[in-house]
């Protein structure tokens, strides 16, 4: 039996309802979770606007600062 089942889906993520409970899941292409909750609302807000490409510009950016402070690179 499937625990979820798929309301919208894009080509980096998927708004997922669970099947047995009130609860949304916005889950990307690289298997994170971006959000669990109760709230569909902000579940289809959170949907609307990632965008995977934002997400990983940021974490580029917390990566390079992380080798500077800790590296020296």
């Amino acid at each position: 039996m499937k625990k979820y089942i798929i309301l919208k889906q894009k080509e980096d993520c998927v708004l997922l309802k669970a099947v047995a409970e009130t609860k949304y899941r916005v889950r990307d292409i690289e298997n994170d979770d971006i959000y669990i909750g109760s709230d569909a609302e902000h579940a289809e807000q959170v949907f609307n606007d990632y965008d995977l490409n934002d997400v990983r510009k940021e974490r580029k950016k917390i990566f390079e600062q992380w080798l500077d402070e800790y590296a020296g690179a």
